[in-house]
């Protein structure tokens, strides 16, 4: 007698966010994204408490202290810094597909104020997350599958045209 599909138990272990579980520096963000308790209203990996005025706050670590990051390299590409949109084209992409729909990677320049819409060239020392999600995880809404912190800006100059 043989067993059907229908009969052998499946374990969802994708995580919270779709960022594997062991992209998480901390243990206890691990078994947070393990549970996927979020979902259900739960713990949030990453979420911390602190205190502001006298009231507990929750807020969201940094990236770079909430996963494991890749060693920081020389990157060069295309920027878009658009409404909830920081897309990163390294330049062995092809930079026709370089726009929000065909985003994998989000940007966070923390040297830089808010969107303002303009594409730049851009070259800067940063950080990878070392794992992606799939298909998302990062970014605004976590729709990007990877994040790349810059640490520092090398050059950037405003494009000339959305897509050069």
């Amino acid at each position: 007698m043989g067993v059907s599909d229908e009969e052998v138990p499946v374990f969802d272990i994708r995580p919270y966010g779709d960022i594997p579980y062991m992209a998480y520096i901390n243990p206890i963000d691990q078994q947070i994204a393990l549970s996927r308790s979020a979902a259900e209203g739960g713990d949030v990996p990453c979420m911390r408490e602190k205190m502001v005025d006298g009231e507990p706050v929750n807020t969201m670590l940094p990236t770079d202290q909430c996963v494991f990051m890749e060693s920081a390299k020389v990157w060069h590409g295309r920027w878009l810094n658009h409404y909830e949109h920081s897309v990163f084209c390294p330049n062995e992409v092809d930079q026709k597909e370089c726009n929000e729909a065909k985003a994998d990677i989000w940007l966070t320049p923390r040297l830089f104020g808010e969107s303002n819409g303009k594409s730049y060239h851009i070259s800067f020392i940063g950080r990878k997350t070392r794992y992606s999600g799939e298909p998302g995880g990062y970014g605004h809404l976590g729709s990007y599958a990877s994040e790349i912190v810059v640490d520092r800006v090398i050059s950037i100059e405003v494009a000339s045209s959305p897509v050069e």
